[in-house]
């Protein structure tokens, strides 16, 4: 069960400076900045996927790129490995089909794309699929008796592109004669559906296959899936799960035998989540937010239009940072920095989650965590604060992640 992270370039500056918020001099970010197998001494992850939409290759123009067309080009010219600057271990390709779903058809050809798995030296690179979202088991049980469980003709073109390219991306493979390993990818609507196609791709050959479309289903759905594959196609067939962001219920996927999944749940958790931020063994934990008061929207409309004083939000801003500070030095106590967490974030956020913010700072897991960056920069981990900090906590995630999958790994004596 091997963890794949999903990168979209996510990199810090490791000098960055947190008392006046300033980025190192000498940054250039493709060179300086680290990834978070160049942070841990030990990686955080089993391997590392890059998705073709997130690219600016001149192909198709996501509006979710996180490649920078001049990222794109070293990407091609140096091969996934050396532009990651991740030599030990093994890195996906897939085609990020959710960055094209409104297109009615993928905007990426297979002969092109095996070529661009190949070029790039990818271990692994998936078939060209189509997204299908409207996911239910009751297309295959309601559908004679209600419309709204009928496969659509546009639901049965999508299966039927994906079916259709995996089978020629096979062939696309054997005659380009590649190195990097094919694995056919699973778009459907219901578990029967999802077995049919299954039953599709083993029989064209692979001996790993990929569920898509999974990113937006309850982990209830998403077993009913998985169990459907497995009891189609066996457990022989290498099994990976694209987009699994399930992370709380791994436990319950461990009797499929899942080979690899592939997810950026813990460090987008770290900014996106309203209340799950900072990862530890017991509990996930609200970051504190202490946003700039020079550049936050919510502040600045109040501040333009004359409901708050900018000179009074940053001396509430500095006094919150200071007190926070002090009190990971054991120097302020624990209701004062709450109060002065309340007085300045009230100014931009009509409810202030106190109750969670002694949760965490009484914890002082921080303190005690042994990841490089708790280590490193302390109490900063914990604060809700522009990319720098934010990503370091997606970081912490990542790491404290791959620690907890271990431990399910030498529980169940799984790899």
């Amino acid at each position: 069960m091997k963890f794949i992270f999903a990168d979209c370039q996510d990199t810090i500056d490791p000098n960055y400076d947190f008392i006046n918020d300033e980025f190192s001099k000498n940054r250039v970010i493709q060179r300086t900045d680290k990834y978070p197998h160049e942070v841990f001494e030990k990686k955080p992850y089993d391997g590392m996927l890059i998705s073709r939409g997130l690219l600016d290759d001149g192909v198709y123009k996501s509006s979710s790129r996180a490649y920078s067309s001049e990222q794109t080009i070293r990407l091609k010219m140096e091969g996934v490995k050396r532009f990651l600057r991740y030599y030990e271990g093994e890195v996906f390709g897939d085609n990020g089909a959710f960055s094209y779903h409104q297109l009615d058809e993928p905007p990426y050809k297979v002969d092109e794309t095996v070529k661009y798995y190949e070029e790039c030296m990818f271990d692994y690179g998936m078939s060209v699929d189509h997204i299908i979202f409207q996911y239910d088991k009751r297309f295959d049980t309601d559908s004679d008796f209600d419309d709204k469980f009928q496969v659509t003709k546009e639901m049965q073109k999508r299966y039927d592109i994906t079916i259709n390219n995996a089978r020629e991306f096979l062939k696309e493979c054997k005659k380009q004669k590649v190195e990097f390993h094919p694995i056919g990818v699973i778009q459907a609507w219901s578990p029967l559906s999802m077995k049919k196609a299954a039953r599709e791709l083993v029989e064209m050959g692979y001996d790993y296959i990929a569920i898509g479309g999974m990113v937006p289903l309850d982990v209830d759905s998403c077993e009913e899936i998985v169990k459907a594959v497995r009891e189609e196609i066996g457990l022989e067939i290498r099994l990976h799960l694209l987009g699994f962001a399930k992370a709380k219920q791994l436990e319950r996927f461990v009797k499929y035998k899942i080979t690899s999944f592939d997810s950026t749940s813990p460090l987008i958790k770290a900014f996106k989540d309203s209340k799950d931020n900072y990862f530890t063994p017991t509990k996930y934990y609200t970051a504190i937010r202490i946003p700039s008061a020079v550049s936050t929207p919510a502040l600045k409309r109040k501040i333009s239009s004359g409901v708050v004083d900018q000179k009074i939000a940053q001396i509430l801003e500095k006094k919150a940072l200071d007190s926070i500070r002090s009190y990971d030095k054991g120097n302020e106590s624990l209701e004062n920095v709450l109060m002065h967490l309340g007085n300045y974030e009230i100014l931009f956020r009509d409810k202030v989650p106190i109750d969670k913010y002694r949760d965490i700072l009484s914890s002082k897991y921080w303190q005690r965590c042994q990841c490089e960056i708790c280590q490193s920069v302390k109490i900063e981990t914990i604060i809700f604060r522009n990319s720098n900090r934010n990503r370091r906590r997606g970081f912490h995630n990542l790491w404290q992640f791959q620690r907890e999958l271990e431990e399910l790994r030498k529980e169940y004596n799984i790899c």
